[in-house]
């Protein structure tokens, strides 16, 4: 069966879904181009098109090293996932790319692949054993806290209401140095905001999980005025500042996210100051550089899974909503980026640099 049978049976097989992994084999020796597969199980979460662009940048990498490339999607689910992870085996993939946003099935993969010899690398959401590609998490933090706040300073003199923090517990550790870091970067401009100001919810990372927890928080807190939202992602932030639109409370409620996946194009929420940019649909340029390119060298790099020490780090760029104003959307990054010398990133070609 040719590789494009195979993958056609496996995309029969399969629906899509929220994950993207970087699986490679540590023990494989060298692999001729022509024999390199890379496994790739893309997010699949309709409202994320970074999530489909990073599948599309993996893919244009693999071609431009002559590799063959086999995709999946996650569709946030973690049945799908594990299946995925199956498929991948019996496809007897060199190496696989997976951002898994169920990560409770994060020890189920790890199993499975360890069993096949194949080592996994991850995107932002570490496990013991699997290669971690991501953003320093803390740094992002306190870069987009830090901003919030001084916007707090000049705006209100520090004099906040409320400070929502929409967290996504699910991510462990990154959700504590993200968001609690953001917390932070607000609290070292601001350090007199009043423990009791400060609410903590459940965002879930998705809009439509943050917008009726937003809601009932700004029910809870019908005197608050002058607000503050903070969350792990732009998506957790823009669902409470929706919130306040829909109950007519927008008029002094300021957000800044994190992965500037809503922070471009013409339809910014208005309340939405500024996000910190990982640039999400280019971490393959990372993963492959870093990762797999020694993999498929037979030179397998040290397996380091902490986010702390990761096998790749993304740098973070903090932007204002102004300065995204003039970053190309992401069909413009992705074209740039690919057109960029190797091992190029999109720090490198977009991040303002004052």
């Amino acid at each position: 069966m040719t590789l494009r049978t195979r993958r056609l049976a496996t995309i029969a097989r399969m629906a899509t879904a929220t994950s993207i992994v970087v699986v490679a084999s540590a023990t494989a020796g060298t692999a001729s181009a022509a024999s390199f597969t890379l496994g790739m199980a893309i997010g699949g979460e309709p409202s994320q098109d970074w999530q489909k662009a990073q599948g599309e940048v993996a893919a244009a990498l693999a071609k431009q090293r002559g590799w063959n490339y086999v995709e999946l999607s996650n569709n946030a689910d973690p049945a799908v996932t594990t299946k995925n992870a199956d498929i991948f085996i019996q496809d007897k993939v060199n190496a696989v790319i997976e951002f898994n946003g169920s990560p409770a099935v994060n020890p189920v993969l790890a199993a499975k692949f360890a069993a096949a010899k194949i080592p996994e690398v991850t995107y932002d959401i570490a496990q013991p054993g699997f290669y971690f590609v991501g953003i320093d998490n803390q740094a992002a933090g306190l870069a987009g806290g830090e901003a919030l706040g001084n916007i707090a300073k000049t705006k209100w003199n520090c004099d906040v209401d409320l400070v929502i923090s929409s967290e996504g517990q699910g991510a462990g550790i990154v959700n504590t140095w993200r968001t609690g870091g953001m917390r932070d970067g607000i609290k070292k401009v601001c350090p007199d905001i009043p423990a009791e100001k400060w609410v903590s919810m459940e965002g879930g990372g998705q809009v439509a999980v943050a917008l009726p927890a937003g809601r009932d928080v700004l029910a809870a807190h019908p005197d608050a005025k002058k607000i503050l939202v903070v969350g792990i992602n732009d998506s957790s932030v823009l669902g409470v500042l929706q919130a306040a639109e829909q109950l007519g409370r927008a008029d002094s409620i300021i957000g800044w996210g994190q992965d500037g996946s809503f922070i471009t194009g013409p339809n910014v929420d208005p309340h939405l100051a500024g996000s910190v940019f990982y640039f999400l649909e280019g971490y393959a340029v990372y993963a492959l550089r870093d990762v797999i390119d020694p993999i498929a060298a037979g030179n397998p790099p040290p397996v380091k899974d902490n986010p702390g020490d990761p096998a790749s780090k993304v740098q973070p760029c903090p932007v204002s909503a102004a300065q995204a104003a003039k970053i190309p959307d992401m069909a413009g990054r992705v074209k740039a980026l690919l057109a960029a010398p190797a091992g190029t990133t999109e720090y490198d070609l977009f991040c303002p640099k004052s």
